[in-house]
């Protein structure tokens, strides 16, 4: 009778989760904030050997998040009453050789509670079908420090401790806190008839879907979430200097902090605007290899800096906001 029992009682408790779970497609709205979307101009092509990009950074399109209805609590694109854990982005395209170096994302929501480190994760895709397997790396940010960034409408970054090779399609996504109180929700492109989504969930019991599964949300949500790699790509330049070299913050106020390679001679500092204008530029001592710049005289948007001497080049897109 023990073991009538506890099967009945397995079976109801299933049934309970494939019942919430199946809810999910009747269950949200999108939210009546909008977030403007940023400047999506192309760079013009600059002669450059190392160079640092954040795809799909800004996400293009109409920018909103949708949050769920009563009985449902919480976000489609965060915590929420279902019990997500991760909330990611899939990205099929890669460029052999290039490294993830760090994330970008951009959050509708985030509410303080416990102040836990809030982990982000890249995955490869070798679970069933394509999903998300492995944890590759990660890398973690302050919940206090998301908040301040929401608040004053700024883009998280955080940088992994040590660049992460790309040799296939990955995931990029948010590890939800689990602490009831601290709640964060990513931006989201708004559903549109005829978009192809690229945001992925991992449920409550560990498996993996595609927002619109029909298992999942459904087809009525086809989005991208606005998190995003900063992915650098590396020719002709030994690696050890690729390692030495990196511009921080990604997105700031416009006082950039600039490590960059020994040199014999001096080493030029550029800034190019998003239209492949030279809008700024300056000298360093070869021998200093650590300084600051403040760029914050330059009006919003995004630019590139490129370092450089007679042997080595390296640039990466920034934020001025």
């Amino acid at each position: 009778m023990k073991t009538f029992y506890l099967t009945a009682f397995l079976l109801m408790v299933s049934a309970a989760f494939i019942n919430a779970q199946e809810n999910r497609q009747n269950s949200f709205l999108q939210s009546e904030f909008v977030k403007s979307p940023g400047n999506g101009t192309e760079f013009s092509p600059i002669n450059r050997e190392t160079t640092c990009d954040t795809l799909r950074f800004p996400l293009q399109g109409e920018i909103t998040y949708y949050y769920l209805m009563p009985p449902q609590t919480g976000y489609v694109t965060g915590n929420n009453s279902f019990g997500d854990k991760v909330k990611a982005e899939y990205f099929s395209s890669f460029t052999t050789g290039s490294h993830i170096t760090g994330i970008v994302a951009e959050f509708a929501v985030a509410v303080n509670r416990t102040n836990p480190d809030v982990r982000f994760g890249i995955w490869d895709n070798s679970g069933e079908g394509g999903k998300p397997g492995n944890l590759l790396a990660e890398a973690s940010k302050p919940m206090a420090s998301i908040v301040f960034d929401a608040q004053n409408e700024k883009v998280t970054t955080v940088m992994l401790q040590e660049p992460l090779a790309v040799e296939g399609p990955f995931y990029v996504g948010v590890i939800l806190p689990v602490t009831t109180g601290d709640t964060v929700a990513l931006w989201c492109r708004k559903h549109v008839v005829g978009y192809n989504g690229t945001a992925w969930d991992q449920w409550s019991d560990g498996t993996w879907f595609a927002f619109n599964d029909p298992e999942n949300w459904g087809t009525n949500i086809q989005t991208t979430m606005t998190i995003h790699p900063i992915v650098c790509k590396t020719t002709g330049i030994e690696p050890d200097v690729v390692s030495e070299a990196f511009i921080s913050p990604v997105s700031g106020m416009g006082i950039v902090n600039v490590n960059t390679w020994k040199s014999s001679e001096q080493v030029g500092f550029r800034v190019y605007s998003s239209g492949g204008a030279l809008v700024y530029s300056r000298m360093f001592p070869g021998a200093v290899t650590s300084y600051n710049v403040d760029l914050s005289f330059l009006p919003k948007g995004i630019y590139v800096v490129r370092v450089s001497d007679k042997d080595h080049t390296y640039s990466q897109k920034i934020i001025i906001q």
